[in-house]
C-alpha cells in the first residue's frame, strides 16, 4: 500500500475550536442585537401608551371632572385643572413610563350654560 496516497480526513482541534470562538462570538453579537431591538419596541409600546393614556384622561376629565385610574403598575399619573376664565379649566395630563418618557397633554375645558 502506498502511504502518500492516504488523505486526512476531518478537522483538527485547532480548525474545530477556531471554529467554535467564531460561533460564540456570532451569537453573542445576535443576542445583544435582540436584547436592544426588544429594549427599543418596548420603549415604542410605552411611548405609544403614555399619549393615549394622556388622552384617556383629559376625555375622562372633561366629562366626569377627575381622571380616570391608572390602567399600569410604576407609572406615574398628574391631572391637573386651573381656572383659566370665568367658566374655563386649562388642564394638563402628565404621564411618565416606567424608562422617564413623559406624555403631557393639555386642553381648555370650557362650561356653557344654555
Amino acid at each position: 500500500m502506498n502511504e502518500s496516497c492516504s488523505a486526512q480526513q476531518g478537522f483538527s482541534l485547532t480548525e474545530a475550536l477556531i471554529a467554535m470562538l467564531l460561533l460564540s462570538v456570532s451569537i453573542l453579537g445576535l443576542l445583544n442585537y435582540y436584547q436592544s431591538l426588544s429594549h427599543g419596541f418596548m420603549r415604542q409600546w410605552q411611548v405609544q401608551q403614555a399619549w393615549a393614556e394622556a388622552h384617556s384622561q383629559l376625555e375622562a376629565y372633561s366629562v366626569a371632572g377627575k381622571g380616570t385610574e391608572p390602567f399600569a403598575k410604576n407609572w406615574e399619573y398628574l391631572i391637573n385643572g386651573t381656572s383659566y376664565a370665568q367658566s374655563c379649566k386649562l388642564v394638563t395630563a402628565a404621564i411618565q413610563t416606567p424608562t422617564k418618557y413623559q406624555a403631557i397633554l393639555q386642553r381648555l375645558i370650557c362650561d356653557f350654560a344654555p
